[in-house]
């Protein structure tokens, strides 16, 4: 016997009232709970869908909300696995030393402030690229809520900060040495922020395709 999707539906209701706000994250719980609530029917248990599901949520609940939290580490390490597979990218290197060039012009042919404004727009070449593909992520979606799209804010913000250390080093660039580590330190943070942005467009185009039935 299968379940309705009248049924279907208030699992995934009484779910994300639940809190388990994310909509892939609920999908995997629903099939989970209508599976296990539909081989009692099969095994015998003559009672209506509500009563079955009002006792197996009396006695699932806590486990199912547990599942939820390990549900959500699984989406942060599955946001660091595919950030360390795009750094093993030949694209990697290649952004760096374009990264490395472009700074190097802009150290020999504008001022040290100019210089020092273009290392501390980096963070918003992250948190734009972010913003904007997210945006147009929810638009598409219709405001659902997908448990890796949202956790990638966190690398975001880890990052965030990074090219602070190498704008303070511009005070004292005094020799070759000292300006290619802050031009090498520089071209890092912003290929990081570039790789983030990157995965996250392909975790947006990912998620678009395996979860296109609930759009």
């Amino acid at each position: 016997m299968k379940l309705t999707k009248q049924d279907i539906q208030f699992i995934d209701l009484y779910l994300e009232n639940s809190d388990v706000i994310y909509v892939d994250i609920r999908m995997e719980m629903v099939d989970h709970v209508a599976s296990d609530i539909e081989n009692q029917i099969e095994a015998g248990d003559t009672r209506g869908f509500y009563d079955i599901f009002k006792d197996y949520m009396v006695e699932n609940k806590a486990q199912l909300l547990n599942d939820n939290k390990q549900f959500l580490k699984l989406a942060d390490k599955k946001i660091w696995k595919t950030f360390v597979q795009q750094l093993k990218s030949p694209l990697t290197p290649i952004l760096f030393l374009a990264s490395c060039l472009g700074f190097y012009i802009l150290f020999q042919n504008y001022s040290i402030e100019t210089f020092r404004l273009f290392i501390s727009i980096i963070p918003l070449v992250g948190l734009t690229g972010f913003i904007l593909t997210y945006v147009v992520y929810q638009g598409v979606k219709q405001n659902k809520r997908f448990s890796v799209v949202e956790r990638l804010a966190f690398p975001f913000l880890a990052f965030y900060q990074l090219p602070n250390i190498f704008i303070s080093r511009t005070k004292d660039i005094n020799g070759t040495s000292d300006l290619f580590w802050t031009i090498g330190g520089a071209s890092l943070s912003l290929t990081l922020v570039m790789i983030l942005v990157i995965i996250s467009i392909k975790l947006f185009m990912d998620y678009e395709s395996r979860f296109k039935s609930v759009v």
